[in-house]
């Protein structure tokens, strides 16, 4: 069987290629420490994947006052961000690509 050859192949990132959800959680629990809310567990902190932000913070922090979200989201996009160098690809991707 002929291989087949493609101009253009294009994955998903978060969650196919790489590993976010330990660096998703610890930014969760984080965030919630900074603001003195109560901090989630590992479970979960990382039960949220796949959510939307907003409905991921209200699912993690459940006595989190709607006023309150930005404030949580700003300090978990803050986190998130500082934490780029921790983002790792899930095992075989990188030899799969190459």
């Amino acid at each position: 069987m002929a291989r087949q050859r493609f101009d253009l192949i294009v994955f998903d990132w978060d969650g196919t290629l790489m590993d976010s959800t330990p660096t998703i959680a610890k930014c969760i629990q984080l965030a919630s420490r900074d603001l003195g809310l109560p901090v989630p567990d590992d479970s979960a902190a990382s039960h949220v994947i796949g959510l939307g932000l907003k409905d991921a913070l209200s699912y993690a922090v459940p006595t989190l006052d709607p006023a309150d979200y930005p404030r949580l989201a700003e300090r978990y996009r803050y986190h998130f961000l500082t934490r780029d160098a921790e983002l790792v690809l899930f095992p075989g991707v990188l030899d799969m690509l190459e």
